[in-house]
């Protein structure tokens, strides 16, 4: 009996002590994309940024909300690479009214389930300018996801009129073809039709970061920042000693070419990094100038954020605390140079009278009362007049200075002497 209660007590403590395990079921995350705005690099930042946050947290699915007339066809490729690097299910949803047009069609394609709302409405891919090569491309493009999604040949056929007759689908007609898996006139509609109801949302939206590079990786932008690079290296070329303009021109041309897709972004990180370490060097020649070592620590930090957003499978935004450290010592070794420099600028700077008056030294020529000659001081040559005539390599001691000028004297025993117990001093 006494064997029979410790038995039952055992089971129901290992019951008492498991149910929470058995109760806590995996939560299921769902990452929220909203894209409402220009295909551009902009976009693919974002959508960038989304799909490593859903690989970081193994989100059961990737929403792609789209509301856009379309953009660039580069940052369409790229966008449709980053889409195919996530590793959970992918759902398009054109929310009730939007529209998914051009570019931002082609991108709902890329996803596994595309799901539209009332009087949305997705097409019209025709390329602007109308190009032989661009059209047939953007046909095989759209061909080669509508295969991947398992459309039949007769609906593939009717999406290709996109492209050549600018064709565009209302919600019913998308349902109709099989583009669209379904009508949803809410987020959470999308959810319950996934099975995801009571999932954990996590949405990503547009920040400062991505309409800065909205504005500095558009292509029309692009040819601005190499002509004005271009002016600024011929700027510094025909300036008086280094003014940092070649620094930035270099830059602005680096990144016009990126944009342009004459580099890739390996090729951009290591111009940056050339010319941070270049600015750094110069700060450190130059102590004092304070400009250069910020831009070169400023370049150095933007070459790393961009090789770490060049990483697949990899939450850039885990490079932050190492980033900011880097940023942290090398702005310090900096800064502590630049302390130290305006310490030693703040020191009087003897005037060129002040250095040479006393100082003795021998004429290199012969000088007269009308005849200026030359003679050497402190290791140096130097124009002389007198008002006596020296022979020369006959010792003389400067007397004062007038410009570049050195007016002399002969130099008697009592100045030699003088001059060679300040030397031993």
């Amino acid at each position: 009996m006494k064997n029979g209660l410790l038995v039952l007590l055992l089971v129901l403590c290992i019951l008492t002590g498991s149910a929470p395990i058995l109760l806590n079921k995996p939560e299921k995350v769902v990452v929220v994309v909203e894209v409402k705005q220009p295909i551009n690099e902009g976009a693919h930042l974002l959508i960038a940024r989304a799909v490593a946050e859903a690989n970081s947290l193994s989100a059961s699915c990737l929403i792609i909300v789209l509301d856009t007339y379309g953009g660039y066809l580069y940052s369409m490729d790229a966008i449709v690479s980053e889409i195919s690097k996530c590793q959970c299910i992918k759902v398009a949803w054109i929310p009730p009214g939007a529209k998914a047009v051009s570019a931002g069609a082609i991108i709902a394609l890329s996803a596994d389930e595309i799901y539209m709302g009332s009087g949305a409405v997705i097409g019209a891919c025709k390329p602007y300018p109308y190009e032989t090569k661009v059209v047939e491309y953007v046909k095989a493009r759209i061909r080669s996801l509508a295969e991947k999604r398992g459309l039949s040949n007769e609906t593939i056929r009717t999406l290709e009129k996109m492209v050549y007759e600018s064709k565009a689908f209302t919600t019913e007609e998308a349902l109709k073809l099989g583009l669209a898996s379904g009508r949803a006139d809410s987020l959470s509609e999308v959810l319950v039709k996934l099975g995801l109801k009571g999932a954990r949302l996590v949405v990503i939206r547009p920040d400062l970061t991505v309409e800065i590079a909205a504005l500095i990786f558009d292509p029309a932008v692009a040819l601005i920042m190499l002509i004005t690079g271009i002016l600024l290296i011929l700027l510094e070329i025909k300036a008086t000693g280094f003014q940092g303009w070649g620094l930035l021109g270099g830059f602005l041309i680096a990144l016009s070419l990126y944009v342009m897709g004459i580099i890739g972004w390996r090729i951009l990180s290591l111009v940056l990094v050339a010319l941070g370490i270049f600015s750094i060097i110069l700060e450190l020649k130059k102590p004092g100038i304070q400009i250069f070592g910020v831009i070169g620590v400023t370049l150095l930090t933007l070459a790393v954020i961009l090789e770490a957003f060049s990483q697949p499978y990899m939450n850039p935004w885990t490079y932050i605390p190492p980033l900011a450290f880097f940023t942290a010592v090398v702005s310090s070794v900096i800064l502590l140079i630049i302390l130290k420099a305006s310490k030693v600028l703040k020191m009087p700077i003897p005037t060129l009278e002040e250095k040479l008056s006393g100082k003795i030294g021998y004429a290199k020529t012969e000088i007269s009362p009308n005849k200026p000659g030359v003679v050497i001081v402190e290791n140096e040559e130097w124009s002389a007049i007198s008002s006596e005539k020296i022979e020369k390599g006959e010792r003389i001691v400067v007397e004062k200075v007038e410009g570049l000028t050195l007016i002399i004297r002969k130099a008697t025993k009592e100045n030699t002497s003088k001059d060679t117990g300040s030397q031993k001093k």
